[in-house]
């Protein structure tokens, strides 16, 4: 084939094409080995990932089963507690009446008996007879050192016949704690100290309900069980 230079000038030929050829050759081998590189470095992460996805889980089941056993064991500790808070409170009721009587009945002086005694709501009325006054005031005097009566009161004292004889007829009033004295005495200190720090705080406006609500009725409860 014959080819005519119109222009009229030398045709150059262009001796970096091979270069080139081999240079994008190159370039094209490090990017698919780049590329390679990079997934195979996701797909280890990936894998690495995923067993350790799995061991969280595994974990996750086992405190799962661990948590579940935990809040089992505390409801049956809970059951338990109250069962034993109402066999603690079977107890004192049965035995608490009993030694109440008996250190009334190791309190009545010689000189004197009683004809009647009612309690309700830890108050204990007493009515009897004795020869004197100082027999009353004896009797009263015993009674207190009981470790169920912190507190006996004169009611009212009368003139009475008795089989012929003079008598005086008594009413007392006795504070009885099947708990003893000490656990009445700390419900009374702490009742009269919320009822002092409420006196110093001003009613909440809307009618809310406030803390000291919920005190004192804590502490109502804890005088209705000392008894």
């Amino acid at each position: 084939m014959i080819k005519i230079n119109l222009l009229g000038e030398e045709l150059v030929s262009d001796s970096n094409a091979p270069l080139q050829v081999v240079i994008y050759a190159g370039c094209m081998l490090l990017t698919v080995f780049t590329l390679y590189f990079v997934q195979s470095s996701l797909s280890s992460d990936l894998d690495t990932l995923t067993v350790q996805k799995e061991e969280l889980d595994l974990k996750l089941k086992r405190l799962q089963t661990i948590t579940s056993e935990v809040k089992d064991l505390e409801k049956k500790r809970e059951d338990l507690r109250q069962k034993i808070a109402v066999i603690a409170k079977l107890k004192k009721s049965k035995r608490g009446p009993v030694r109440v009587l008996d250190d009334l009945n190791i309190s009545v002086p010689e000189r004197a008996w009683l004809t009647e005694g009612k309690e309700l709501n830890g108050d204990f009325r007493i009515t009897g007879m004795a020869l004197d006054n100082q027999t009353i005031a004896l009797f009263m005097r015993d009674l207190e050192k009981s470790e169920y009566f912190p507190k006996v009161d004169l009611v009212e004292t009368v003139r009475a016949q008795y089989k012929g004889s003079d008598v005086k007829k008594f009413t007392l009033s006795a504070k009885v704690s099947y708990a003893g004295k000490i656990a009445l005495e700390a419900a009374d200190k702490a009742e009269e100290q919320e009822k002092g720090s409420s006196k110093d705080k001003k009613p909440k406006k809307g009618g809310g309900k406030e803390k000291g609500d919920d005190k004192t009725a804590s502490l109502t409860v804890l005088r209705e069980a000392i008894g």
